[in-house]
């Protein structure tokens, strides 16, 4: 396969892969415990399908929908990025210690209770953590570092930030607060809002 024909296939991959990821947002703005007919959504999009499946499809289902394709492209990206960088299609964040500490970063103001003094605390923490983690794999493995010394770098920071963030569920001082952080170190979409989408987006 020439070089041409590749890159065309993936081309034809990706339009593909776009179109259904389109479909699939459509279609979960009516699936749901109330299922809304195409017709009702658009209506509550465009302001004509009444309040309840405009409360449904605004303040419910759409901002999940989004942040799930934020999210989701947000992480094939990182993935990408990685694997194009260590030219290994198995590469992810998770190698350099990253996401393990930003989950730190998260855990610890959610520990601390900053979450409800300010909402955007726990994105800013995990950027901070993140960020952190990269610091201290540059000053571990140095500037020069072969590709193995960044890996097992990136999987000493790992291990730390683990053991910190079951540090602080440990410590957490109620049990409300360590189901708070177990949940949110599971994911979910649940009791999202477009208030979380604004919050995401610069990110």
């Amino acid at each position: 396969m020439t070089v041409g024909a590749g890159r065309r296939k993936d081309g034809r991959l990706i339009a593909v892969l776009a179109l259904l990821v389109a479909i699939l947002f459509v279609v979960s703005l009516g699936v749901g415990p109330v299922w809304l007919s195409p017709g009702r959504v658009a209506g509550a999009l465009f302001g004509d399908g009444g309040e309840a499946a405009r409360i449904i499809v605004m303040d419910i289902r759409l901002p999940r929908a989004l942040l799930a394709v934020m999210i989701g492209g947000t992480l094939g990206l990182a993935g990408a990025a990685l694997q194009g960088l260590l030219r290994n299609p198995l590469a992810s964040p998770s190698l350099f210690g990253a996401p393990s500490a930003a989950a730190f970063g998260a855990v610890s103001v959610i520990s601390l209770g900053l979450v409800d003094v300010l909402s955007i605390a726990l994105p800013v923490a995990a950027i901070v953590g993140a960020l952190v983690s990269v610091g201290l794999l540059l000053l571990v493995a140095g500037p020069r570092a072969s590709l193995l010394v960044l890996i097992l770098a990136g999987l000493a920071v790992s291990s730390l930030a683990g053991a910190g963030t079951a540090l602080a569920l440990n410590l957490a001082p109620n049990p409300f607060a360590a189901l708070e952080i177990a949940f949110w170190l599971l994911g979910s979409l649940e009791d999202r809002s477009m208030r979380h989408v604004l919050i995401a987006l610069p990110f």
